[in-house]
């Protein structure tokens, strides 16, 4: 993964932060190991660019709300597991969306956050589009951050996923631990 970016300085409004953005222009290369005889691989065998924007706004000291929208482009995979000569993955928006409140100011915030994916052209196998295989998703979910210092923080995000189509649909759990170095 390759990410070039440009984040712009934050907008102050009253000596304080109001409003923050950037772009990125994510790209994932076909590295890892791949065989196209085997149904799950380190590797995925075709390029993916996925440019994104992403802002914040500080609504008050406290309250934030943020998001990020992507672009999602998918190369052919010319060696495609199932027998296929290519395949080619549809083109898709999607985005991430979170307020949050700091209960306890620089240590303890709760919110709630989502994501959103909608493909928007057909995948495609050896050149023909796959009817019926767009995807689109909706979650939503409560959020929480601890920050035990200023370089350790703890991430807990709960979604449930609605509005489900041609995917699987369920519930998604991330703990995830942050540390500045």
């Amino acid at each position: 993964l390759i990410g070039p970016f440009l984040q712009w300085d934050p907008v102050m409004r009253d000596g304080r932060p109001f409003f923050m953005q950037r772009i990125e222009l994510q790209m994932s290369f076909p590295t890892g190991k791949y065989d196209e005889k085997k149904s799950l691989n380190p590797g995925s065998n075709f390029f993916s660019f996925n440019p994104y924007w992403s802002g914040t706004l500080f609504i008050t000291p406290n309250w934030t709300a943020t998001t990020r929208v992507h672009y999602l482009w998918n190369a052919e995979n010319s060696d495609p597991f199932g027998g296929a000569n290519k395949k080619t993955a549809g083109q898709a928006i999607h985005l991430n969306f979170a307020t949050s409140y700091a209960v306890i100011a620089n240590t303890f915030r709760l919110g709630i956050n989502g994501y959103y994916l909608k493909q928007i052209t057909d995948s495609e196998v050896d050149g023909v589009d796959m009817n019926n295989s767009k995807e689109e998703v909706l979650a939503i979910g409560p959020g929480a951050l601890w920050s035990f210092s200023q370089n350790n923080h703890l991430f807990f995000n709960a979604y449930f996923e609605t509005g489900v189509e041609n995917r699987s649909e369920g519930q998604r759990y991330n703990v995830r631990f942050v540390h500045h170095f």
